[in-house]
């Protein structure tokens, strides 16, 4: 039996709902309330956060050792596989068909090189595939980043798809071509720990060897990912999941991805800053004047898992408010803003 796969959008949780935006801060969320222009000195109705257009920030790549991973794979037989001191990963066949069959070493870069011989066809993908043979790799991304997947080298034509989980997630990419010379690649934002299936699909029957890539992918770091009008109280729903991992902050964060707000003082005084929900292990930290500023405050776990700072600002300072997480860990979450 064929297994169908197609991307499905799942949204909500406990927050804002579903969204259009897969990360960052969703503008027209502020509560309602007393605000204060700093022009005019008087309470007006609450402001509308201008939208703004979210760039991908860029990705420190890890230093870590290449390596080429060419498992032995037969019926029921197991592989162990040491392709650095610190990671082994075994590879268990029970027969050539079976989808989580080879999993690689949570590292990269990764060169790998196998074969469709006596493989089935086990997946359509939204980019084609049916009727062709295909191969699958289960691999963990050692690294929160973007990746990139190819079957350059390939001399047949493949397609190639990352779904996420083992075998039956959501389907996160799917290409047929994108690579030049028939071969295909894709580009998919990952969280350390993440685990996803490499589905390399072939235009019709085939029973040609496969050469396959996973490469991390730097990114240009366009912080901040919006600008907050300078008001009080501001609320304002966010998501992480979906950006890229660029910075830490000395209390937490470094494992996680994170999105940038600024926002300027409109009076001086003592403002609060806190995450107010959420569905992970958020972390709060603020940076002075501009994203490559120093930090002003860091915080976990002020009220439970939610973070909260209050620092004292001059009229018209701007700070970078940046949302964190834990781990690794990513989602949804409420920001407030107001005097302390």
């Amino acid at each position: 039996m064929r297994r169908g796969l197609r991307s499905v959008l799942t949204c909500g949780l406990v927050l804002a709902g579903c969204n259009e935006h897969r990360f960052g801060f969703f503008p027209g969320t502020e509560s309602d309330g007393d605000t204060f222009d700093p022009s005019t000195e008087s309470e007006t109705a609450g402001p509308t956060l201008s939208p703004t257009t979210l760039s991908p920030t860029t990705v420190s790549p890890t230093t870590v050792s290449p390596t080429t991973v060419q498992p032995t794979i037969t019926s029921d037989t197991e592989t162990t596989i040491t392709s650095d001191p610190t990671i082994t990963a075994t590879v268990t066949t029970e027969g050539p068909n079976e989808c989580g069959s080879i999993v690689l070493p949570a590292t990269v870069p990764i060169h790998q090189v196998d074969s469709l011989q006596a493989k089935g066809d086990d997946f359509s993908l939204s980019c084609g595939g049916v009727g062709g043979t295909d191969l699958e790799v289960v691999w963990t991304a050692p690294v929160t980043g973007r990746f990139q997947f190819d079957t350059m080298g390939s001399s047949f034509d493949s397609l190639i798809a990352v779904l996420d989980g083992v075998c039956f997630g959501n389907e996160l990419a799917c290409d047929d071509d994108g690579g030049g010379s028939l071969t295909s690649k894709v580009e998919v934002d990952l969280v350390v720990g993440q685990t996803v299936t490499l589905v390399i699909d072939s235009f019709g029957q085939s029973s040609a060897d496969v050469v396959y890539n996973i490469t991390q992918v730097p990114v240009v770091d366009e912080c901040p990912d919006t600008v907050f009008d300078p008001f009080v109280p501001l609320t304002i729903d966010g998501q992480t999941a979906g950006a890229t991992n660029v910075r830490g902050g000395s209390c937490n964060g470094f494992e996680s991805p994170e999105i940038e707000a600024q926002w300027t003082a409109p009076f001086d005084g003592v403002f609060v800053f806190e995450v107010i929900d959420a569905d992970f292990d958020p972390v709060l930290y603020l940076l002075d004047g501009s994203c490559q500023g120093s930090e002003m405050a860091c915080n976990d776990d002020s009220n439970g898992l939610l973070p909260a700072t209050a620092v004292f600002l001059l009229g018209g300072q701007p700070v970078i408010v940046v949302v964190d997480g834990v781990g690794g860990q990513a989602g949804k979450f409420v920001l407030s803003i107001h005097e302390g």
